[in-house]
């Protein structure tokens, strides 16, 4: 066989053909379609945000601890280690209170479109976690 002949067949095997351009298109715009659904933690973290501080208002009556393991941003925040003024710090912590579990949602969905459900459940759990390891390191100093 004549090396152009060969250089030809080589192409076409090497080339997709029209089905297999169809198939990926398709596959493609199944994916792009259903990509608003990836954003499920983020929704259910803008839910659980009123939730959370109606749990934090009954949550206060037993003592700092359990605001700690509710609320570690807002602890974190408010501490003097930190040094924020105390009304910057007042506001500050008022806005974690509002946007710790959106902003835990966001890292699921975005954890989870790359590396699976329990890769992302472990990531949000070690960053919700770590800062109560933080909070409860500073509350002894």
């Amino acid at each position: 066989m004549r090396p152009a002949v060969r250089m030809r067949r080589y192409a076409q095997t090497m080339s997709p053909t029209a089905t297999q351009r169809k198939t990926t298109s398709r596959r493609k715009k199944k994916t792009n379609a259903t990509g608003w659904l990836t954003w499920w933690p983020l929704l259910l973290g803008i839910l659980a945000t009123p939730l959370a501080v109606r749990a934090a208002a009954v949550m206060a009556l037993a003592g700092p601890d359990a605001l700690r393991m509710l609320y570690p941003w807002v602890q974190l925040v408010q501490s003097h280690i930190l040094g924020f003024p105390a009304e910057i710090a007042g506001t500050l912590s008022q806005a974690m209170m509002y946007l710790q579990f959106p902003l835990y949602g966001l890292l699921l969905a975005l954890v989870l479109r790359r590396k699976g459900l329990l890769t992302a459940l472990i990531t949000t759990a070690l960053v919700h976690f770590g800062a109560v390891g933080i909070v409860v390191a500073l509350a002894h100093l």
